[in-house]
């Protein structure tokens, strides 16, 4: 029996979305000017968080080698006043060669052999492959690239195309130069048996807004004695990683084990991503914030006293870590070397995103708010972040510049 159902289009099907299209590139002909492009996912300061905000700031020191510096994004530009302003991430911009551009443009991006790239994220290198194939293509020598790794990202993705291809992107060997964002990742990586041409680790730093937010309180942590015990947690429903069902579940164990009187005494708040807002079967809501601004966060982290952040990963991640510096009892997990309790008093890391640990932890918090939230206090910075900005770590390592072989 034939089946009624029509064909569907390749084009429209959500198989040809499942892979990611490989950019469009020219090589134009002639040397061109040594260039230096910075790969972003985006160039919107409004959504310049973590990865994006460290992946400019390490790449500034690098643009000093260069005359000539392109931004380059992997989505849809925006309108000016949403971007970036790109001459505060370039050394001595001044009589320098300055541009932006989409990668994913109505015209192939143009490029020349003179051209060098900084990549931020594993699709990222896609961008570097194409300008390789055309380099050989043409009878030139591939140029190597920096590959700034943030995280272990084939841990993204189950088995599959996907990962093959995150994967793959770490396999370039004497044409990567590797930067990871810390000492955790690099030894992960190490364990791993990667071969990189060159392998340099950025020590972390906290985000500069949030580092401004402490110097304007003089790290000085004023008490939080408000009438509920804040619960303020790294809530991402889609991101595996960040083990979403597992706090829920862990913090229902927890309200599950009070009477309703001493329930009455929390509130719970979500952020990181825009979700419907949960009532717990203890009849404790959670309120979801959805993706906070700096500034919002930096607030939320000033008035909470608890915090629950997992990472299943060899990345520290930086919500712990933000959290603990702001006076938050912190609740996160070890992952492989990962075991970031020892950098903060504040930091518990259990051995797995067990919800039934995270109830147990949840208890000690509780008693720890308690006596806390009439006291004033100093900030402390994790051991495992640098006193120091992105940009200046990235410049004390004194990274060689990468020149094409013409």
């Amino acid at each position: 029996m034939q089946s009624s159902n029509q064909p569907i289009l390749y084009a429209q099907s959500k198989y040809k979305e499942s892979v990611i299209d490989r950019p469009l590139l020219n090589l134009e002909a002639g040397a061109g000017q040594t260039r230096l492009n910075i790969i972003l996912p985006h160039f919107f300061s409004r959504w310049a968080f973590g990865g994006v905000v460290s992946a400019l700031q390490v790449s500034k020191p690098l643009t000093a080698h260069y005359e000539s510096i392109r931004f380059l994004s992997l989505n849809a530009l925006g309108k000016a006043d949403e971007m970036f302003d790109f001459n505060s991430f370039v050394e001595n911009p001044e009589g320098k060669t300055i541009q932006h551009e989409a990668v994913y443009g109505e015209q192939p991006l143009a490029t020349t052999a003179g051209d060098v790239f900084f990549c931020t994220y594993w699709i990222s290198t896609l961008v570097w492959e194409e300008h390789a194939r055309l380099m050989e293509q043409a009878g030139n020598a591939k140029t190597p690239f920096y590959y700034f790794i943030q995280d272990y990202e084939p841990g993204f993705y189950p088995f599959g195309y996907r990962f093959a291809m995150s994967q793959a992107s770490y396999r370039h060997h004497e044409y990567t130069h590797a930067l990871f964002n810390s000492n955790t990742l690099a030894q992960w990586f190490d364990e791993e048996s990667y071969p990189f041409a060159e392998r340099n680790v950025v020590v972390p730093s906290l985000n500069p807004l949030l580092r401004d937010r402490l110097d304007e309180l003089d790290w000085r942590l004023e008490s939080k004695n408000s009438e509920k015990v804040v619960i303020f947690f790294y809530g991402r429903p889609e991101q595996p990683r960040n083990c979403f069902a597992s706090i829920l579940s862990g913090l229902d164990i927890f309200f599950n084990e009070m009477t309703p009187e001493e329930r009455a005494g929390f509130h719970v708040i979500s952020a990181g991503q825009e979700h419907e807002d949960i009532i717990l079967s203890s009849g404790v809501p959670i309120k979801s914030m959805g993706k906070l601004s700096m500034e919002k966060y930096a607030s939320y982290l000033e008035f909470s006293h608890i915090g629950i952040s997992f990472m299943v990963s060899p990345h520290p991640s930086y919500p712990p870590l933000e959290m603990a510096s702001f006076g938050l009892y912190t609740i996160t997990n070890d992952f492989g070397p990962k075991t970031i309790s020892t950098c903060h008093p504040n930091l518990k890391s259990l051995p797995a995103p067990d919800p039934v640990l995270l109830g147990a932890e949840l208890h000690k918090a509780a008693n720890w708010a308690a006596k806390r939230k009439n006291a004033v206090h100093k900030a402390v910075l994790p051991s495992c972040i640098s006193p120091l900005s992105w940009e200046e770590n990235a410049r004390a390592l004194g990274l060689s510049p990468i020149h094409p072989v013409i």
